[in-house]
């Protein structure tokens, strides 16, 4: 009989110790779930700000956009060039053509001035040349 009071008072502390192990696997799941609402809330909000922030953007790059139109214009290039620049429309007469088929090709342009096409913000390079016959020309060597 003493196995058998043994196994009685065990019994209780078996059913106390897995009421205690579910309990703690509850509370357990229950902190997952709670971490994971917060986690999920918090990328809420952020996701919410990278939104905002992407729409400002979004919103700078169309208002840049308008602006470089608007500095890129023909008309306000035209105004800037003559007020900044001092620049003006050539004198009539002031542009002679040169040979079709050289001045198209942008490599000798008239009276033996050797130049090459010019980048829009690159300055033009103009050189004398000694003409080597047959249509070369080569600059002169110092």
């Amino acid at each position: 009989m003493s196995t058998l009071r043994a196994s009685a008072a065990a019994g209780p502390a078996r059913v106390v110790g897995r009421m205690a192990l579910l309990a703690a696997a509850l509370a357990a799941v229950g902190l997952f779930h709670v971490w994971a609402h917060t986690r999920v809330t918090a990328a809420g909000y952020r996701l919410g700000e990278l939104q905002r922030a992407q729409e400002s953007l979004r919103a700078e790059r169309n208002r840049l956009e308008v602006e470089v139109a608007t500095l890129r214009a023909p008309g306000r290039l035209e105004a800037f060039a003559r007020a900044r620049l001092r620049m003006a429309p050539p004198a009539p007469g002031a542009v002679v053509a040169g040979r079709a088929g050289e001045a198209a090709a942008g490599e000798v342009g008239g009276w033996g001035v050797a130049f090459h096409r010019p980048a829009p913000a690159e300055p033009v390079v103009q050189a004398r040349v000694v003409a080597l016959g047959a249509g070369r020309a080569r600059p002169p060597a110092e």
